[in-house]
């Protein structure tokens, strides 16, 4: 199979192809019908598979197995449903020339497909007795208003006919409506929620989940979050199994980053610190698992629906406020607001401000990276005042192909998964001082995971910056350096039971349970893969 770059060469396409490019690489249906299985487990359980694919039309086989069949050894009637949601999808999808679908291709940037099924109506004429083809085709007369919609960034909403046979028999008809539109026009701008789509409301909150279930899978030895198994719920569960599963390196990446997060904010608190901003707080639950002392302030920053669902998700778990801390909720975009002014008139800058940003930079492009950075700076006038911020390398960013395989396998999950990293640094303390601030630790991740032996910790690291200062300028007085015994280490009760559900939940409540390791026990525990 021929290999194309699935990039941001062009504006409104990721690369000029012709068909033919098109259908032997992004379409070739033996590569496509892995990807789907790969992403969409049943599909592989019952052998689906793509067939041919034409310009606006494709061919799928649902095999007669037992896999796929009733009580009556007939395929099962729901399956004709998920059989016509992706044969539909892939004769979408050829023609939105040279663009990866989010979730199924490889996405090395943020231009790609989201595409979603609406609504299928099914009629069903007779009982499937045989292997199943399913045909979608779309009306070439349409072909071009698909393409010109879509090309332009707006939404497309399409039905398309579906046809079921059993060799020449007519088993079903159906009609599947999708919605599809480039993903980087899902998003809002600004932080009205007036008009806010529903998938980029999804993602948002599907990224928050998934953290939160790998804190939850991860819980223990490194640090104790006795709330992330609850704030991910069984959609964020989910989400961190299937990302541990493809990525595994994942869950002891988030663990580090929380460790030496966690520790920077305790130094910074112990040396009087008092203001704590949290940029993009999602499910962060800082301000409840850390003994933070009475006087201080935490904003907490993140796109409005993000918020009203963390309330929602803080309520229902009946989750105690601290004595004496205070939470103030910001709404912001990123994209388009600067801290500074939004945090104006909220903070007070005569006094030291920890900024956290965690797990965002390698998601932006440099630019907003940089202006991101702008606007952070005035609130770190103070010569104390802190921004934590995690970084990966550039390299294995945008050539993993140049490193050894476990790199090349753990980049290729994330793009698979939708979630690429498209930003990366050479080298930390270079990046900061052209952003004007001052590197005052980096910190590579496998400082916290000595027991691994995987490359992919060593390409990403955690940084504190302060302003820039004269050289010898002593560090913040709010500073302390990383330190790790992994001998004292100890591991704490995982939120996982053998059978998968939470441990300490009554009622609705979190119940922090003591600290009783029970070795055996815990060599059953569904955790991330080491």
């Amino acid at each position: 199979m021929q290999k194309l770059r699935f990039d941001a060469a062009h504006e409104t396409k990721l690369f000029d192809v012709t068909w033919d490019q098109d259908r032997a690489t992004r379409l070739e249906p033996v590569e496509f019908t892995k990807l789907l299985r790969e992403q969409v487990p049943v599909l592989e359980f019952v052998q689906w598979e793509i067939k041919e694919v034409d310009l606006g039309g494709a061919e799928t086989m649902l095999p007669l197995n037992a896999q796929s069949t009733n009580q009556h050894f007939t395929h099962q009637a729901a399956l004709l449903v998920l059989a016509a949601d992706y044969t539909g999808g892939v004769a979408l999808t050829s023609l939105l020339t040279g663009w990866p679908v989010l979730g199924v291709h490889p996405v090395a940037s943020r231009y790609s497909v989201s595409m979603w099924l609406l609504k299928v109506e099914i009629k069903f004429l007779r009982p499937s007795v045989a292997d199943l083809t399913v045909t979608a085709k779309i009306d070439p007369d349409v072909h071009e208003r698909i393409q010109k919609r879509f090309f332009e960034g707006k939404t497309v909403v399409e039905t398309i006919n579906i046809e079921f046979r059993n060799g020449d028999v007519p088993v079903a008809e159906a009609t599947a409506t999708y919605f599809a539109r480039q993903s980087d026009k899902l998003r809002a701008e600004g932080i009205s929620t007036e008009r806010v789509n529903t998938l980029y409301q999804l993602k948002l909150t599907s990224s928050a989940e998934m953290i939160a279930g790998v804190r939850a899978r991860e819980t223990g030895k490194l640090f104790d979050d006795p709330y992330a198994y609850h704030m991910a719920g069984q959609h964020g569960v989910a989400i961190a199994n299937r990302f541990c599963d493809r990525t595994p390196q994942l869950g002891g990446m988030v663990a580090a980053r929380t460790r030496h997060l966690d520790d920077a904010l305790r130094s910074f608190v112990r040396a009087g610190g008092r203001q704590i901003v949290n940029v993009g707080v999602g499910w962060d639950m800082r301000a409840f698992r850390l003994n933070l002392p009475a006087g201080t302030t935490l904003y907490e920053l993140d796109f409005p629906t993000t918020l009203e669902e963390r309330r929602r998700r803080l309520a229902q778990q009946e989750v105690t406020e601290r004595p004496g801390v205070a939470r103030i909720e910001v709404p912001i975009d990123l994209r388009t607001m600067s801290l500074a002014d939004v945090l104006a008139d909220k903070v007070d800058l005569d006094q030291p401000i920890f900024l956290a940003w965690e797990g965002m930079s390698m998601y932006f492009s440099e630019e907003e990276v940089l202006a991101i950075l702008e606007g952070m700076q005035p609130l770190l006038q103070h010569p104390d005042s802190l921004l934590w911020l995690d970084l990966v390398d550039r390299e294995p960013v945008e050539a993993p192909e140049r490193f050894p395989s476990a790199i090349q396998q753990f980049m290729r999950g994330m793009r698979v998964l939708g979630e690429p990293f498209t930003f990366g640094v050479d080298d930390a303390d270079e990046f900061l001082r052209s952003a004007g601030l001052r590197c005052v630790e980096a910190v590579r991740s496998d400082f916290y995971l000595p027991e691994k032996d995987d490359p992919v910790y060593a390409v990403y690291q955690f940084c504190l910056a302060g302003k820039t200062s004269a050289i010898g300028e002593s560090a913040p007085a709010t500073y302390q350096a990383a330190r790790f015994d992994a001998a004292k280490a100890g591991a704490a009760t995982p939120h996982f039971a053998a059978n998968g559900h939470a441990r300490g939940h009554t009622n609705g409540k979190v119940v922090v349970a003591p600290i009783n390791v029970d070795v055996q026990h815990l060599a059953d525990m569904p955790r991330q893969p080491r």
